[in-house]
Protein backbone atom coordinates (compact mmCIF):
# COMPACT_ATOMS: atom_id res chain seq x y z
CA UNK A 1 0.00 0.00 0.00
CA UNK A 2 1.17 3.70 -0.59
CA UNK A 3 2.15 5.84 1.58
CA UNK A 4 -0.58 8.41 0.76
CA UNK A 5 -3.45 5.71 0.94
CA UNK A 6 -1.72 4.68 4.69
CA UNK A 7 -2.35 8.78 5.45
CA UNK A 8 -5.92 8.88 4.21
CA UNK A 9 -7.06 5.01 5.80
CA UNK A 10 -5.45 6.33 8.91
CA UNK A 11 -7.25 9.52 8.69
CA UNK A 12 -10.84 7.98 8.21
CA UNK A 13 -9.84 5.55 11.40
CA UNK A 14 -9.63 8.56 13.66
CA UNK A 15 -11.94 11.01 12.62
CA UNK A 16 -14.32 7.71 12.71
CA UNK A 17 -12.71 7.02 16.22
CA UNK A 18 -13.45 11.03 17.37
CA UNK A 19 -17.02 10.84 16.02
CA UNK A 20 -17.89 7.71 18.17
CA UNK A 21 -16.11 8.73 21.43
CA UNK A 22 -16.73 12.13 21.34
CA UNK A 23 -12.53 13.42 21.28
CA UNK A 24 -11.82 16.63 20.07
CA UNK A 25 -8.51 15.54 20.45
CA UNK A 26 -8.70 12.52 17.92
CA UNK A 27 -10.55 14.79 15.46
CA UNK A 28 -7.76 17.55 15.36
CA UNK A 29 -5.12 14.67 14.79
CA UNK A 30 -7.68 13.33 12.00
CA UNK A 31 -7.77 16.79 10.57
CA UNK A 32 -3.84 17.10 10.68
CA UNK A 33 -3.52 14.17 8.32
CA UNK A 34 -5.65 15.43 5.98
CA UNK A 35 -4.47 19.00 5.97
CA UNK A 36 -0.92 17.65 5.54
CA UNK A 37 -2.11 15.16 3.04
CA UNK A 38 -4.27 17.53 0.54
CA UNK A 39 -0.76 20.41 0.89
CA UNK A 40 1.57 17.62 -0.10
CA UNK A 41 -1.12 17.33 -3.40
CA UNK A 42 -1.47 20.17 -4.20
CA UNK A 43 2.15 21.31 -3.98
CA UNK A 44 3.56 18.47 -6.09
CA UNK A 45 4.14 19.72 -9.24
CA UNK A 46 7.45 17.62 -10.30
CA UNK A 47 9.04 18.65 -13.94
CA UNK A 48 11.65 15.89 -14.83
CA UNK A 49 13.86 15.96 -17.94
CA UNK A 50 15.24 12.36 -18.65
CA UNK A 51 17.92 12.08 -21.78
CA UNK A 52 19.69 9.20 -22.25
CA UNK A 53 22.74 8.31 -25.25
CA UNK A 54 23.16 4.63 -26.02
CA UNK A 55 26.23 3.35 -28.03
CA UNK A 56 25.82 2.71 -31.70
CA UNK A 57 26.79 -0.64 -31.43
CA UNK A 58 27.43 -3.46 -28.59
CA UNK A 59 27.93 -7.34 -28.46
CA UNK A 60 25.72 -9.74 -27.29
CA UNK A 61 25.64 -10.52 -23.39
CA UNK A 62 28.70 -8.39 -22.72
CA UNK A 63 27.77 -4.81 -20.73
CA UNK A 64 27.70 -1.58 -22.15
CA UNK A 65 27.69 1.81 -20.49
CA UNK A 66 24.85 4.40 -21.44
CA UNK A 67 24.86 8.23 -20.35
CA UNK A 68 21.56 9.90 -18.61
CA UNK A 69 21.01 13.30 -18.15
CA UNK A 70 18.45 13.69 -15.22
CA UNK A 71 17.56 17.50 -14.51
CA UNK A 72 15.13 18.30 -11.88
CA UNK A 73 12.77 21.34 -13.22
CA UNK A 74 10.46 21.69 -10.88
CA UNK A 75 10.56 23.54 -7.41
CA UNK A 76 10.08 20.99 -4.88
CA UNK A 77 13.23 17.88 -4.02
CA UNK A 78 12.30 14.24 -5.17
CA UNK A 79 13.86 10.47 -5.69
CA UNK A 80 14.45 9.47 -9.34
CA UNK A 81 13.91 5.86 -10.21
CA UNK A 82 14.79 4.84 -14.09
CA UNK A 83 14.41 1.18 -15.04
CA UNK A 84 14.59 -0.65 -17.94
CA UNK A 85 11.42 -2.40 -19.73
CA UNK A 86 12.47 -3.85 -22.36
CA UNK A 87 13.15 -7.78 -22.63
CA UNK A 88 16.13 -7.67 -24.93
CA UNK A 89 18.07 -6.37 -22.75
CA UNK A 90 19.24 -6.68 -18.75
CA UNK A 91 19.96 -3.25 -16.53
CA UNK A 92 19.78 -2.89 -12.87
CA UNK A 93 17.05 0.65 -11.72
CA UNK A 94 18.99 3.47 -10.90
CA UNK A 95 18.01 5.88 -7.95
CA UNK A 96 19.21 9.66 -6.96
CA UNK A 97 17.90 11.95 -4.82
CA UNK A 98 17.39 15.85 -6.74
CA UNK A 99 17.10 18.86 -5.44
CA UNK A 100 15.23 21.58 -6.62
CA UNK A 101 16.79 22.75 -10.61
CA UNK A 102 19.74 20.13 -9.96
CA UNK A 103 21.47 18.53 -13.05
CA UNK A 104 23.36 15.32 -12.79
CA UNK A 105 24.45 12.80 -14.96
CA UNK A 106 24.09 8.95 -14.36
CA UNK A 107 26.19 5.90 -15.25
CA UNK A 108 23.62 2.80 -16.44
CA UNK A 109 24.63 -0.64 -17.40
CA UNK A 110 23.25 -2.39 -20.21
CA UNK A 111 23.55 -6.08 -20.96
CA UNK A 112 22.24 -6.80 -24.25
CA UNK A 113 20.54 -10.35 -24.38
CA UNK A 114 19.49 -10.18 -28.20
CA UNK A 115 21.17 -9.37 -31.16
CA UNK A 116 20.09 -7.64 -34.37
CA UNK A 117 18.74 -3.81 -34.08
CA UNK A 118 16.77 -3.78 -30.63
CA UNK A 119 14.51 -1.21 -29.67
CA UNK A 120 15.02 0.10 -25.70
CA UNK A 121 12.17 1.22 -23.52
CA UNK A 122 12.95 3.16 -20.25
CA UNK A 123 11.13 5.02 -17.99
CA UNK A 124 11.58 7.46 -15.17
CA UNK A 125 9.75 7.60 -11.88
CA UNK A 126 9.64 10.66 -9.84
CA UNK A 127 8.51 10.22 -6.13
CA UNK A 128 8.10 13.14 -4.09
CA UNK A 129 10.36 13.40 -0.30
CA UNK A 130 7.77 11.84 1.78
CA UNK A 131 7.29 8.72 -0.71
CA UNK A 132 3.73 9.93 -0.76
CA UNK A 133 3.05 10.70 -4.52
CA UNK A 134 4.81 9.66 -7.63
CA UNK A 135 4.40 11.07 -11.66
CA UNK A 136 6.35 9.00 -14.73
CA UNK A 137 8.25 10.53 -17.36
CA UNK A 138 9.27 9.42 -20.28
CA UNK A 139 12.88 8.72 -21.34
CA UNK A 140 14.35 10.44 -24.22
CA UNK A 141 17.32 10.65 -26.39
CA UNK A 142 18.48 7.47 -28.23
CA UNK A 143 16.27 4.37 -28.19
CA UNK A 144 18.00 1.59 -30.42
CA UNK A 145 20.75 -0.10 -30.43
CA UNK A 146 22.88 -2.70 -33.04
CA UNK A 147 23.78 -5.62 -31.21
CA UNK A 148 26.46 -7.99 -33.08
CA UNK A 149 27.13 -11.75 -32.22
CA UNK A 150 29.44 -12.33 -29.28
CA UNK A 151 33.21 -14.06 -30.44
CA UNK A 152 31.76 -17.23 -28.72
CA UNK A 153 28.48 -17.41 -30.52
CA UNK A 154 30.03 -16.71 -34.08
CA UNK A 155 32.60 -19.15 -33.17
CA UNK A 156 29.62 -22.10 -33.35
CA UNK A 157 28.08 -20.40 -35.55
CA UNK A 158 30.87 -20.75 -38.19
CA UNK A 159 32.19 -23.50 -36.72
CA UNK A 160 32.91 -25.89 -39.59
CA UNK A 161 31.30 -29.53 -39.44
CA UNK A 162 34.05 -31.66 -40.49
CA UNK A 163 32.73 -33.70 -43.90
CA UNK A 164 29.79 -34.07 -42.92
CA UNK A 165 27.47 -36.42 -45.21
CA UNK A 166 25.04 -34.17 -46.24
CA UNK A 167 24.39 -36.72 -49.59
CA UNK A 168 23.89 -39.87 -47.05
CA UNK A 169 21.55 -37.83 -45.04
CA UNK A 170 19.36 -36.93 -47.59
CA UNK A 171 19.47 -40.53 -48.70
CA UNK A 172 18.57 -41.80 -45.15
CA UNK A 173 15.60 -38.91 -45.16
CA UNK A 174 14.09 -40.86 -48.35
CA UNK A 175 14.53 -44.60 -47.00
CA UNK A 176 15.39 -45.99 -49.89
CA UNK A 177 15.01 -49.34 -49.66
CA UNK A 178 15.27 -51.80 -46.89
CA UNK A 179 18.37 -52.41 -44.96
CA UNK A 180 19.62 -55.78 -45.29
CA UNK A 181 22.39 -57.70 -42.59
CA UNK A 182 25.30 -57.57 -45.35
CA UNK A 183 27.91 -54.45 -44.30
CA UNK A 184 28.80 -52.18 -46.83
CA UNK A 185 31.00 -49.12 -45.20
CA UNK A 186 31.08 -47.15 -42.25
CA UNK A 187 30.58 -43.47 -42.32
CA UNK A 188 29.94 -40.29 -39.54
CA UNK A 189 27.24 -40.41 -37.01
CA UNK A 190 24.58 -38.38 -38.21
CA UNK A 191 21.24 -36.70 -36.29
CA UNK A 192 18.23 -39.37 -36.02
CA UNK A 193 21.20 -42.34 -36.54
CA UNK A 194 20.35 -45.43 -34.64
CA UNK A 195 22.99 -45.40 -31.94
CA UNK A 196 23.27 -49.33 -31.82
CA UNK A 197 25.07 -49.00 -35.16
CA UNK A 198 27.89 -47.64 -33.90
CA UNK A 199 31.05 -48.99 -34.50
CA UNK A 200 32.77 -48.42 -31.30
CA UNK A 201 36.57 -49.81 -32.23
CA UNK A 202 36.30 -47.05 -35.32
CA UNK A 203 35.12 -44.38 -33.04
CA UNK A 204 37.88 -45.08 -30.87
CA UNK A 205 40.58 -44.87 -33.42
CA UNK A 206 39.32 -42.01 -35.48
CA UNK A 207 37.76 -40.02 -32.08
CA UNK A 208 34.50 -39.62 -33.78
CA UNK A 209 31.36 -41.29 -33.66
CA UNK A 210 31.37 -43.75 -36.63
CA UNK A 211 28.38 -45.96 -37.43
CA UNK A 212 27.99 -49.24 -39.41
CA UNK A 213 26.21 -48.65 -42.76
CA UNK A 214 24.07 -51.99 -44.54
CA UNK A 215 23.22 -52.49 -47.82
CA UNK A 216 19.43 -52.79 -48.90
CA UNK A 217 17.17 -54.54 -50.94
CA UNK A 218 16.11 -52.48 -53.34
CA UNK A 219 18.27 -49.94 -55.72
CA UNK A 220 15.36 -47.15 -56.43
CA UNK A 221 15.24 -44.30 -59.01
CA UNK A 222 15.88 -41.11 -57.33
CA UNK A 223 13.56 -38.11 -58.87
CA UNK A 224 15.64 -34.79 -58.55
CA UNK A 225 13.77 -31.98 -58.91
CA UNK A 226 15.45 -28.93 -59.85
CA UNK A 227 14.72 -25.29 -60.03
CA UNK A 228 17.07 -23.63 -62.71
CA UNK A 229 15.32 -20.03 -62.25
CA UNK A 230 17.87 -17.89 -62.73
CA UNK A 231 17.47 -16.25 -59.03
CA UNK A 232 17.99 -19.80 -57.67
CA UNK A 233 21.31 -20.26 -59.92
CA UNK A 234 23.01 -17.27 -59.25
CA UNK A 235 26.26 -17.51 -57.79
CA UNK A 236 26.67 -17.05 -54.26
CA UNK A 237 30.36 -16.26 -54.58
CA UNK A 238 31.67 -14.01 -57.07
CA UNK A 239 34.57 -15.81 -59.39
CA UNK A 240 33.96 -19.46 -58.19
CA UNK A 241 32.09 -22.15 -59.27
CA UNK A 242 28.02 -22.10 -59.48
CA UNK A 243 27.12 -23.86 -56.56
CA UNK A 244 23.96 -25.40 -58.21
CA UNK A 245 26.42 -27.07 -60.70
CA UNK A 246 28.29 -27.79 -57.58
CA UNK A 247 25.29 -30.04 -55.89
CA UNK A 248 23.78 -31.49 -58.77
CA UNK A 249 27.39 -33.25 -59.52
CA UNK A 250 27.41 -34.32 -56.18
CA UNK A 251 23.97 -36.09 -56.12
CA UNK A 252 24.50 -37.39 -60.00
CA UNK A 253 27.84 -39.31 -58.68
CA UNK A 254 26.52 -40.23 -54.84
CA UNK A 255 23.34 -41.95 -56.34
CA UNK A 256 25.31 -43.71 -59.06
CA UNK A 257 27.98 -44.96 -56.74
CA UNK A 258 25.62 -47.36 -54.65
CA UNK A 259 23.85 -48.31 -57.74
CA UNK A 260 20.54 -46.20 -57.76
CA UNK A 261 19.19 -45.33 -60.84
CA UNK A 262 18.74 -40.85 -61.41
CA UNK A 263 16.24 -38.49 -63.22
CA UNK A 264 16.63 -35.09 -63.11
CA UNK A 265 13.10 -32.91 -64.11
CA UNK A 266 14.55 -29.24 -64.11
CA UNK A 267 11.89 -26.39 -63.02
CA UNK A 268 11.82 -22.66 -63.51
CA UNK A 269 8.89 -20.28 -62.11
CA UNK A 270 6.29 -21.61 -64.73
CA UNK A 271 7.25 -24.57 -66.17
CA UNK A 272 8.94 -27.74 -66.27
CA UNK A 273 12.47 -27.06 -68.72
CA UNK A 274 14.01 -30.44 -69.26
CA UNK A 275 13.37 -34.30 -67.80
CA UNK A 276 16.74 -36.05 -68.25
CA UNK A 277 16.39 -39.67 -68.29
CA UNK A 278 19.32 -42.85 -67.56
CA UNK A 279 21.01 -40.39 -66.08
CA UNK A 280 24.39 -42.05 -65.98
CA UNK A 281 27.41 -39.86 -66.07
CA UNK A 282 27.49 -36.25 -64.17
CA UNK A 283 28.76 -34.21 -66.86
CA UNK A 284 26.37 -35.23 -69.58
CA UNK A 285 23.58 -34.73 -67.37
CA UNK A 286 24.84 -31.05 -66.79
CA UNK A 287 25.52 -30.70 -70.08
CA UNK A 288 21.79 -31.46 -71.39
CA UNK A 289 20.56 -29.53 -68.44
CA UNK A 290 22.21 -26.52 -70.01
CA UNK A 291 23.34 -24.80 -66.47
CA UNK A 292 24.84 -21.34 -67.13
CA UNK A 293 26.52 -19.04 -64.77
CA UNK A 294 24.49 -16.58 -63.57
CA UNK A 295 25.64 -13.16 -61.98
CA UNK A 296 24.40 -11.38 -58.59
CA UNK A 297 23.16 -12.48 -55.42
CA UNK A 298 20.08 -14.26 -54.62
CA UNK A 299 17.69 -12.48 -52.26
CA UNK A 300 18.34 -13.74 -48.77
CA UNK A 301 15.23 -12.39 -46.90
CA UNK A 302 12.91 -15.67 -47.62
CA UNK A 303 9.13 -14.62 -48.59
CA UNK A 304 6.27 -15.45 -46.81
CA UNK A 305 3.98 -18.45 -47.24
CA UNK A 306 0.96 -17.22 -49.06
CA UNK A 307 -1.10 -17.43 -51.94
CA UNK A 308 0.28 -16.04 -55.22
CA UNK A 309 -1.63 -12.81 -55.80
CA UNK A 310 -3.77 -12.35 -58.73
CA UNK A 311 -1.43 -10.71 -60.90
CA UNK A 312 1.03 -13.31 -60.34
CA UNK A 313 -1.50 -16.27 -61.47
CA UNK A 314 -2.27 -13.80 -64.59
CA UNK A 315 1.35 -13.80 -65.53
CA UNK A 316 1.97 -17.39 -65.13
CA UNK A 317 -1.05 -18.50 -67.03
CA UNK A 318 0.71 -16.71 -69.76
CA UNK A 319 3.92 -17.72 -69.53
CA UNK A 320 3.23 -21.40 -68.47
CA UNK A 321 -0.34 -22.09 -69.88
CA UNK A 322 -1.38 -22.35 -65.89
CA UNK A 323 -1.29 -20.51 -62.88
CA UNK A 324 0.58 -23.43 -60.91
CA UNK A 325 4.08 -23.35 -60.37
CA UNK A 326 6.86 -25.10 -61.83
CA UNK A 327 7.36 -27.31 -58.87
CA UNK A 328 4.15 -28.39 -58.76
CA UNK A 329 4.29 -29.05 -62.58
CA UNK A 330 7.61 -31.00 -62.32
CA UNK A 331 5.89 -33.10 -58.94
CA UNK A 332 2.89 -34.03 -61.55
CA UNK A 333 5.74 -35.53 -63.48
CA UNK A 334 6.91 -38.09 -60.68
CA UNK A 335 5.34 -41.74 -61.37
CA UNK A 336 3.29 -42.67 -57.20
CA UNK A 337 5.50 -44.46 -54.72
CA UNK A 338 8.94 -42.93 -55.93
CA UNK A 339 11.74 -41.25 -53.94
CA UNK A 340 12.08 -37.83 -54.72
CA UNK A 341 14.95 -35.38 -53.54
CA UNK A 342 13.62 -31.60 -54.23
CA UNK A 343 16.71 -28.96 -54.92
CA UNK A 344 15.39 -25.66 -54.56
CA UNK A 345 15.98 -22.76 -52.06
CA UNK A 346 13.45 -22.73 -49.52
CA UNK A 347 13.27 -19.26 -48.83
CA UNK A 348 12.22 -18.12 -52.90
CA UNK A 349 8.55 -19.93 -52.95
CA UNK A 350 8.25 -22.10 -49.52
CA UNK A 351 4.28 -22.38 -50.62
CA UNK A 352 4.89 -23.62 -53.66
CA UNK A 353 7.09 -26.11 -52.35
CA UNK A 354 5.06 -27.18 -49.42
CA UNK A 355 2.31 -27.54 -51.61
CA UNK A 356 4.10 -29.67 -54.26
CA UNK A 357 5.53 -32.10 -51.35
CA UNK A 358 2.36 -32.57 -50.19
CA UNK A 359 0.57 -33.19 -53.31
CA UNK A 360 4.28 -36.21 -54.14
CA UNK A 361 2.96 -37.55 -50.20
CA UNK A 362 -0.70 -38.03 -51.80
CA UNK A 363 0.56 -40.18 -54.29
CA UNK A 364 2.80 -42.59 -52.19
CA UNK A 365 6.50 -41.03 -52.57
CA UNK A 366 9.08 -40.37 -50.08
CA UNK A 367 10.25 -36.85 -49.93
CA UNK A 368 12.94 -34.68 -48.96
CA UNK A 369 14.35 -31.24 -49.31
CA UNK A 370 17.68 -30.18 -50.51
CA UNK A 371 18.12 -26.57 -49.32
CA UNK A 372 21.13 -24.57 -50.15
CA UNK A 373 20.84 -21.82 -47.44
CA UNK A 374 22.59 -18.75 -49.49
CA UNK A 375 22.88 -16.82 -46.42
CA UNK A 376 25.75 -19.68 -45.89
CA UNK A 377 27.46 -19.06 -49.02
CA UNK A 378 28.74 -15.25 -48.49
CA UNK A 379 32.17 -14.53 -47.93
CA UNK A 380 33.04 -14.12 -44.63
CA UNK A 381 36.64 -12.58 -45.49
CA UNK A 382 34.80 -9.26 -47.19
CA UNK A 383 31.76 -9.14 -44.19
CA UNK A 384 31.98 -5.65 -42.51
CA UNK A 385 30.19 -4.67 -39.43
CA UNK A 386 26.79 -3.46 -41.76
CA UNK A 387 26.94 -6.42 -43.91
CA UNK A 388 26.66 -8.33 -40.77
CA UNK A 389 23.62 -5.85 -39.67
CA UNK A 390 21.58 -7.11 -42.83
CA UNK A 391 22.80 -10.56 -43.20
CA UNK A 392 21.94 -11.68 -39.86
CA UNK A 393 17.80 -10.45 -39.64
CA UNK A 394 17.81 -12.72 -42.99
CA UNK A 395 19.41 -15.82 -41.24
CA UNK A 396 17.03 -15.67 -38.50
CA UNK A 397 14.29 -15.17 -40.78
CA UNK A 398 15.11 -18.11 -42.68
CA UNK A 399 15.92 -20.19 -39.33
CA UNK A 400 12.22 -19.40 -38.35
CA UNK A 401 11.07 -20.37 -41.55
CA UNK A 402 12.42 -23.83 -41.95
CA UNK A 403 11.11 -24.71 -38.54
CA UNK A 404 7.23 -24.28 -39.79
CA UNK A 405 8.22 -26.23 -42.82
CA UNK A 406 10.20 -28.81 -41.37
CA UNK A 407 6.40 -30.21 -40.30
CA UNK A 408 5.47 -30.94 -43.51
CA UNK A 409 8.90 -32.07 -45.33
CA UNK A 410 11.94 -33.28 -44.24
CA UNK A 411 14.39 -30.11 -44.87
CA UNK A 412 18.40 -30.80 -45.10
CA UNK A 413 20.12 -27.68 -45.01
CA UNK A 414 23.49 -27.23 -46.49
CA UNK A 415 25.97 -24.65 -47.05
CA UNK A 416 29.83 -24.77 -49.11
CA UNK A 417 31.07 -26.81 -46.06
CA UNK A 418 28.97 -29.24 -46.53
CA UNK A 419 29.63 -29.32 -50.34
CA UNK A 420 33.13 -28.55 -50.96
CA UNK A 421 34.93 -30.80 -49.30
CA UNK A 422 33.34 -34.13 -51.08
CA UNK A 423 34.19 -33.12 -54.50
CA UNK A 424 36.99 -34.58 -55.16
CA UNK A 425 35.96 -37.62 -52.95
CA UNK A 426 32.67 -38.96 -54.50
CA UNK A 427 33.54 -37.67 -58.45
Amino acid sequence: MRRAEVILSLAAVVMAAAYLLGSPAAALVGIALVSHYSLARVSFRPRLRVERKLPERAMEREPVKARILVENLSEIRGLVRIRETSREVFSRELKAFLRPGERRYLEQTIVPLARGRIKLMAEAVFEDGFGLFMRRFPVGGDSEMIVFPSQKSMREAMRERYQVEALAEAEKALGVGAETLDFQELREFLPGDDITRIDWKATSRLQKLIVRVFKRETMADIYLLVNVDPPFRRELRRGKTDYLVLIMAQLIAYFRRFGHGVKIIAYDEGRVVNVVTNVRDPLTALEKLGLGREKGLPPLRPSWISRTSPLGRLVARFRGGSEAHGIVKAAMKVPAGSYVLIVDDLGLHPGEIIKASRLLQRKGSKVALLYPNPVLFVDRGDLRPEDIETLYPAYRERKELMKKVMGRVRVIEVGPKDLLPMVVRKL
